[in-house]
């Protein structure tokens, strides 16, 4: 390295991408709904948290998942550490498999999150103690389905967002 050449941090190139994403994130999953199509809105920020550590998992680390768990939970008044627990166990699952995950096709990752999404759902209605009577499981489970058909779109937003501001 070249004296007085200073070698820029990824990780401060990265930053806006990451913030804006996350934010937007947070956004997306706190918009008021009507509860009839709120239950099958996409899980927006476990997404975005995945996403990165598929994508660039040296720029984020556990704690993120588990900062943005906690914030959904205070967020949304959910049993405090339940989203950063289930958050944090994700994205070490998706850490675990990063290597295989990151050359596939969307489809495909999209297939993994999905299937990740059943197994998040299942355990927060664990913790939960179960779902509210007016609630079935198929319907509850069915954010999963959602979180496929987001995939893709997040993604290319994502990739966009990162072009533009990176």
């Amino acid at each position: 390295m070249k004296r007085g050449v200073k070698r820029e941090n990824p990780m401060l190139r990265d930053w806006p991408t990451i913030a804006a994403s996350l934010v937007a994130a947070l956004i997306l999953t706190l918009a008021p709904l009507a509860p009839e199509i709120g239950i099958y809105a996409p899980q927006w920020m476990l997404l975005v948290v995945l996403y990165w550590y598929i994508q660039a998992p040296e720029r984020v680390g556990l704690l993120t998942a588990w900062f943005m768990g906690i914030l959904l939970d205070i967020s949304t008044g959910a049993l405090l550490g339940s989203n950063a627990l289930l958050f944090t166990l994700a994205a070490a699952l998706t850490l675990s498999l990063q290597r295989l995950l990151k050359p596939t096709s969307l489809m495909q990752q999209a297939l993994y999150i999905s299937g990740l999404s059943i197994i998040y759902l299942l355990v927060e209605i664990w913790i939960r103690g179960g779902l509210p009577a007016s609630i079935e499981t198929w319907q509850y489970l069915i954010r999963a389905i959602s979180n496929l058909a987001a995939w893709p779109i997040l993604v290319v937003l994502i990739d966009w967002l990162h072009r533009r501001l990176g």
